[in-house]
């Protein structure tokens, strides 16, 4: 297999991983916290890519290291920890958030503005139909993502930015944001890349492997290329539509509707044509992202139920539920899904950091350890903010190092993988001095 044949796959593969990151929270996400940031945007932006590019990316890794399949990565928990999550994560969170709030935004944002008296539930119909056609197709499917959709996305976008960088509508301002690296950080949740770099790596690089790439190390060098042009590319346009948002900040009001902002910044920009450029980047970037997310949800349905539902017909399932959640549009999506995210996030950030350094972690005691008082603290804290107030538990998290700024998991996360090693090692050796001399086990 020749080196050129190599470097076009790895592009391909970088702009396919690019395009399904990319989706529709990634559009409306890093405008607003531009603005908001202002003067301060260089470290929203630290606090944006952390959580939007480097955690997608090493999931995408984590998951390579585990044999190519996430099943494989989080085995070391528990045999049942990949099937619930998996199930809360592509239910709760990709089925009735991700993929519904994407055809909502290509209609708020997309549709809406060039065709202002087309219904929502017609924009649907026409949106999960093309969903459809591209992802029940496995086998082309980063040909198709990646050679087919992206290029025009991307070129649409690096114009944007370009324009935006080199002939600001303003100059950031201060603001009232005491903290923009964590809120930068926080808000970037919303973005759900961090599932789509685990759930969506199996599909990819199962992709690869179709396309012949049976010998694990040409394999791996093309997912590590990928995810290389894939992280220059979301970084490049990240920034820019960052900044472009902290040159607005003495321009527009701090509480503006996301989608507002990104259509009055780039109206400012590149007037009635630019408006028209970024309904199709819009529309695109949702696209791109639902046939992604898609595959995974149907791929890992048609595997729980054995066949007996196919990857087509799950396909169907999502697009069918996609319709009549994306009529509910953005802002009620959004509203519902923010207690998921919350819970959910900091688990997910863990077992990426796990699977990266998984072949240093002492044994599976680490595993369970730091996932167990993660997803402890993730819960008190999420039940916090629906109201739910506990008080002996809201009084320990207080006093946890880094609560204040919204990383109350972080030390009992450290403190779980050193008690859960030291534990797993206790009791694998009493299991050892129990076994008969005897025994042939």
């Amino acid at each position: 297999m020749n080196t050129n044949k190599i470097l076009r796959d790895s592009l391909i593969f970088g702009f396919a991983l690019f395009a399904v990151f990319f989706g529709a929270g990634n559009l409306i996400f890093p405008p607003s916290i531009g603005l908001v940031s202002g003067a301060d945007w260089p470290l929203a932006l630290v606090g944006f890519t952390l959580t939007g590019v480097v955690l997608p990316i090493l999931g995408v890794v984590a998951v390579l290291n585990s044999n190519g399949e996430f099943e494989e990565l989080t085995k070391p928990i528990s045999p049942w920890f990949y099937k619930v999550f998996n199930l809360v994560v592509m239910i709760g969170i990709a089925m009735l958030v991700t993929v519904p709030r994407t055809a909502a935004t290509t209609h708020e944002m997309g549709v809406h503005t060039l065709f202002p008296h087309v219904p929502s539930f017609l924009t649907m119909i026409v949106f999960f139909a093309l969903n459809f056609y591209f992802a029940s197709d496995r086998s082309n499917l980063i040909d198709k993502v990646g050679q087919v959709l992206t290029p025009a996305l991307f070129a649409i976008l690096l114009f944007i930015v370009i324009k935006g960088t080199f002939d600001p509508i303003g100059a950031p301002i201060k603001t009232e944001i005491s903290n923009p690296f964590s809120h930068s950080f926080f808000s970037a949740y919303q973005t759900g890349d961090v599932f789509t770099g685990l759930l969506c790596a199996s599909v990819f690089i199962g992709s690869i492997v179709a396309k012949g790439y049976n010998e694990p190390s040409k394999m791996k060098k093309i997912v590590l290329n990928g995810t290389i042009v894939a992280g220059f590319g979301l970084l490049i346009i990240y920034g820019g539509l960052l900044y472009i948002g902290a040159t607005g900040s003495g321009l527009f009001p701090k509480d503006m509707e996301s989608s507002q902002l990104v259509t009055g910044l780039v109206y400012n920009l590149l007037g009635d044509y630019g408006t028209i450029a970024l309904a199709i980047a819009v529309s695109l970037a949702c696209l791109t992202t639902s046939i992604g997310i898609t595959a995974s949800i149907a791929d890992f349905l048609s595997g729980l139920t054995n066949q007996k539902v196919s990857y087509r017909n799950w396909v169907i399932v999502v697009c069918v539920i996609g319709v009549l959640m994306g009529v509910l549009g953005v802002e009620k999506i959004i509203v519902y899904s923010v207690p998921l995210f919350m819970g959910i996030y900091p688990v997910s950030i863990v077992i990426v950091l796990l699977g990266v350094f998984r072949k240093y972690i002492p044994n599976a005691g680490a595993y369970k350890g730091s996932i167990l008082l993660t997803f402890i603290i993730s819960l008190f804290e999420t039940l916090g903010s629906m109201g739910i107030n506990i008080k002996f538990m809201n009084e320990i998290i207080s006093i946890i190092p880094f609560s204040s700024n919204g990383f109350a998991w972080l030390i009992p996360a450290v403190i779980g993988f050193i008690g859960g090693t030291l534990i797993h090692k206790r009791t694998s050796k009493k299991q050892v001095h129990e076994i008969p001399s005897n025994s042939i086990e």
